[in-house]
């Protein structure tokens, strides 16, 4: 089973430079709740506002000192595929061959054909370098929805050890229960509401934001298959306020380290309101 990754939150400075020992300190203590493994820089992440170059820089920090490169998954968010293909090869110089990879955006609508073109260009330079990709459906953020037509192409042409599952962030249990269709083919949830259900109906286990502050909540539901109310009562808050500045909110009131409520442009901080509105959720779990 696949479990859960973390999907790792960046801090930032109030100059916005990457804290590295915050981070190393942040990885290490959740991986003391056992945890399976960390995805780097995606959504809440904030990986389309961080550089190569500092990707680069957090990973060589925390693999091998913090974590093994083995449990680490970095994300891939660009639409030009030789930019893909630079950043997976830097990432393999690192020992690093798990990659979530999000489709092309800017253009939208885009056909199967043209998506399976554009992802093949990526894949077929990578078979002799065994890498796997985790596909991420999140179309309320890339205007792009990946269809089960288009993930039975690409598993055709390159196969399940290169195809390796789906990320499903929709927040849609029809279009999870759609991937589950699939044959050897790992579905992880992004939405912590859904994660429960899905497990039922065999899905594969989680990568979500708010394993950030609460991994032992989100490893229970994994392995229970029954939904946490609290947890849920905070996902319907948080979507009061763009995601990712409200889940490094409730990492800063949980850690009392105000570092975890800084972003990078162009999200802002939480406002005070916000930052009260939370606590009073805080407070139930």
């Amino acid at each position: 089973m696949f479990g859960l990754s973390v999907a790792a939150t960046t801090p930032f400075n109030r100059q916005g430079k990457i804290e590295l020992n915050t981070f190393g300190e942040h990885i290490t203590s959740l991986m003391q709740s056992g945890v399976n493994s960390f995805t780097f820089f995606g959504t809440t992440g904030e990986g389309p506002s961080i550089n190569l170059n500092e990707k680069i820089e957090v990973l060589s920090y925390l693999c091998p000192n913090v974590l093994n490169s083995n449990d680490a998954i970095a994300a891939i968010i660009c639409s030009c595929t030789a930019d893909a293909r630079t950043e997976i090869s830097k990432y393999n110089n690192l020992g690093i061959n798990k990659f979530l990879i999000a489709p092309p955006y800017f253009f939208s609508n885009p056909s199967i054909l043209g998506l399976k073109e554009w992802f093949s260009e990526i894949f077929s330079t990578q078979l002799q370098a065994h890498n796997q990709f985790i596909l991420y459906n999140i179309p309320q953020v890339t205007g792009v929805t990946i269809e089960n037509d288009l993930i039975a192409e690409l598993k055709q042409d390159f196969g399940s050890q290169v195809v390796y599952g789906i990320k499903d962030s929709s927040g849609d249990m029809e279009r999870a229960n759609t991937y589950l269709k699939n044959k050897d083919f790992i579905v992880a949830i992004g939405d912590e509401r859904l994660i429960a259900d899905s497990m039922a109906l065999g899905a594969s286990g989680s990568i979500c934001g708010l394993s950030n502050i609460f991994p032992q909540e989100i490893l229970e539901i994994i392995k229970n298959r029954q939904k946490n109310t609290e947890i849920n009562a905070l996902i319907m808050e948080l979507l009061r306020f763009p995601i990712t500045p409200g889940v490094k909110a409730i990492l800063a009131l949980k850690t009392q380290n105000d570092i975890w409520l800084n972003v990078r442009p162009p999200l802002i901080k939480v406002s005070k309101e916000q930052i009260s509105s939370l606590k009073k959720c805080l407070k139930i779990l």
